[in-house]
């Protein structure tokens, strides 16, 4: 003759979010086990079935097999994947039999504080049906003494899921669990996300749609991205008549960006190479690693070069002009006050512009090494100030 179960259960009241079968939504439920108050109630086993496959009653189910865990001294035992028939249950679904022991230590078997058992997993179901767990315990009033008990049914609740998008990070391709958000120009980018959305677009920093799809990922193409980008992840869900929209956003930073235009309203300095590949106008100094500029310079206030200086076309710089190391000038060089080139070492001033070189303050070259300046301009060089230099001139 069967008998009734011994222990209190009470379950976590908040419903489950309801998922699809091909998107479940993550979900964790909770059984406090505890005996009656003025009682002592020994229990040697608790076992918990779980159904992993839809139930013929249109039940929710877990659509992989969950994680348990117990508080206490109590252990788990290897769980199994049974059948119904196996369980004496509906025999057309499977379940996640797990069992949580007692440890056999004299004493551990007496439920004297509650014991609280969480299982967590992806859960799919149709919202307003239920999840059922049929729970036996192998219990007693005596230590020692245990029987098994009639099996109940511990339930829950289901809802429809609440829409999401969180969770949008960028990485590497090849290292996709690894945030990160500087890159160098035209590298890939790796897009990941979580959401319970139908459908999802990614823009870029214009507004531009980049990518449409499905899934919860996506590599931005190698060459695709040049500049700091932020990026606007787009998710939709239909329900009934009407589509809802969540959105995210992220920012990736390049490391040696290419810029369409710069303006800088104060002093520049960039510690690398900086390529302008139409005019550079600064209205105040720049200081550079390495200047390459294809189109006219103009700078009202100094430029010092630490690296080699090369550019195409005519230079006009209002302050101070230093390079430490080769200027090469395709078009005509002017500096409106002192021009110095470097301390030591071996550097040479080029230019090739119709003006060739005028300086209207004092020309230094050097006071160490070996330079040269080259004109082939039609004026060659112009000081109006001294001229002072420790090497050699060319015309």
């Amino acid at each position: 003759m069967s008998e009734a179960p011994l222990l209190h259960y009470s379950t976590s009241t908040a419903p489950l979010q309801a998922g699809s079968p091909d998107k479940p939504t993550a979900n964790t439920i909770d059984i406090t086990v505890s005996s009656p108050a003025g009682q002592k109630i020994y229990c040697k086993k608790l076992e918990i079935a779980v159904p992993i496959s839809a139930p013929e009653d249109g039940g929710a189910y877990f659509t992989e097999n969950p994680q348990s865990s117990i508080t206490g001294k109590w252990g788990t035992k290897s769980a199994r994947m049974k059948i119904g028939r196996e369980l004496g249950l509906e025999p057309d679904t499977n379940y996640y039999h797990v069992i949580f022991q007692a440890p056999p230590i004299p004493g551990f078997d007496l439920i004297d504080k509650p014991l609280t058992i969480s299982i967590t997993g992806d859960v799919a179901a149709t919202p307003g049906s239920t999840l059922t767990c049929p729970t036996t315990e192998t219990s007693g009033t005596t230590s020692g003494k245990y029987t098994p008990k009639t099996p109940q049914d511990l339930t829950w609740g289901t809802a429809k899921p609440a829409f999401y998008l969180h969770n949008f990070l960028a990485g590497a391709p090849d290292r996709p669990t690894v945030p990160r958000t500087r890159f160098n120009a035209g590298d890939e980018v790796h897009l990941t996300w979580e959401s319970n959305g139908d459908s999802f677009h990614l823009y870029d920093g214009d507004g531009t749609v980049l990518h449409e799809c499905r899934e919860t990922s996506w590599t931005v193409p190698a060459g695709k991205i040049f500049s700091d980008t932020t990026f606007t992840l787009r998710a939709s869900v239909t329900g009934g008549f009407e589509t809802s929209y969540r959105y995210a956003t992220i920012t990736i930073t390049i490391n040696d960006p290419t810029l369409s235009e710069l303006t800088v309203k104060g002093p520049l300095g960039v510690n690398g190479k900086l390529t302008a590949h139409d005019d550079l106008s600064v209205s105040n100094s720049l200081t550079s690693g390495r200047l390459v500029a294809n189109g006219d310079t103009r700078l009202n206030g100094s430029l010092q070069v630490y690296g080699e200086a090369t550019l195409d076309r005519a230079v006009t710089v209002g302050g101070r002009l230093t390079a430490n190391d080769d200027c090469d000038v395709n078009g005509r060089l002017s500096a409106n006050n002192d021009f110095s080139v470097s301390y030591g070492g071996t550097e040479k001033i080029t230019t090739v512009g119709e003006s060739g070189l005028s300086v209207e303050g004092d020309f230094r070259v050097s006071d160490h090494g070996t330079e040269k300046i080259t004109t082939y301009g039609y004026n060659g060089l112009c000081v109006d100030g001294d001229l002072t230099v420790r090497g050699g001139i060319r015309n």
